[in-house]
């Protein structure tokens, strides 16, 4: 299994989830983009890259974690802007999982948010990267973003056709991707609105695909949000249902989340995403 993160977000933050995979038996591969974090190999002043070179980074995560062991299945899961290109990159997964997956319009929020939504794309991430050269984290962002994805990524949610404005090669990968694919999302989650996670999941006409939606009442949670499926404390609730999924691909049977988190949960506490 291959992680692709959401935009800003560290690869450390789904740590709790790929122990949790591993300790049952799953070789599992998380990654910075460019840029972010551990990947952050330049000032990033000088930092050239785009969001369109994430793909890249993405697919050379999954062919290496493919080529480590070609007759095992690949399963590749996809957080936010990871769920936006994981069926667009090479080699194809065998099967995916979309967490909080959605085309970024601001046009499909609900007003007011896409008043305030179109105000930040259009004024706020570009003056920000113009005047201090990238998007520090204590914008909102929560890593630092360089300055090209950051353009980019604001051109993109400004367009009803988002990433595909720019790309539009990437349609028929979308649409031809084929294998079985479980979207979750949550009613609370207000960086994912349910128009948005639907246009992007009408692209993927030649996938199996399951979509649960849920409130977190529905779960016994207090809040899911956009980031609340990793944390350890939705544990028993949540992460079972990937499990389950993962037995399709011959992965070890549903087993107890471990009661212990509170390393965890401090770790994620700290990181701010509680």
């Amino acid at each position: 299994m291959v992680i692709h993160g959401a935009t800003a977000v560290p690869q450390r933050f789904y740590d709790a989830w790929a122990q949790h995979l591993a300790d049952r038996g799953v070789r599992v591969l998380t990654y910075d983009f460019r840029g972010i974090d551990r990947s952050r190999s330049v000032d990033l002043r000088n930092d050239a890259v785009t969001m369109r070179d994430w793909f890249d980074d993405a697919a050379i995560a999954q062919r290496w974690l493919s080529d480590l062991d070609p007759d095992l299945p690949l399963v590749a899961v996809g957080h936010s802007f990871g769920g936006q290109i994981a069926a667009a990159i090479t080699p194809p997964a065998d099967g995916i999982v979309l967490v909080g997956a959605q085309g970024g319009y601001v046009g499909r929020f609900p007003a007011p948010q896409r008043y305030e939504l179109h105000a930040v794309m259009s004024l706020a991430i570009p003056g920000i990267a113009r005047l201090w050269g990238y998007v520090p984290g204590w914008a909102g962002l929560g890593e630092d973003l360089p300055a090209g994805v950051a353009r980019q990524w604001a051109r993109w949610c400004l367009s009803p056709e988002y990433y595909l404005s720019e790309l539009p090669h990437l349609r028929g990968k979308l649409a031809r991707w084929e294998g079985p694919m479980l979207a979750l999302s949550f009613t609370d989650d207000t960086y994912a609105s349910l128009e948005n996670v639907e246009w992007l999941l009408e692209h993927f006409a030649g996938a199996e695909l399951e979509h649960q939606r849920f409130a977190p009442h529905e779960l016994g949670l207090g809040s899911v949000g956009h980031f609340g499926f990793f944390r350890p404390t939705s544990a028993v609730r949540l992460w079972s249902i990937v499990d389950r999924f993962l037995a399709r691909f011959g992965g070890p049977a549903v087993q107890a989340v471990p009661r212990d988190f509170t390393e965890a949960i401090l770790a994620d506490l700290s990181y701010g995403r509680a």
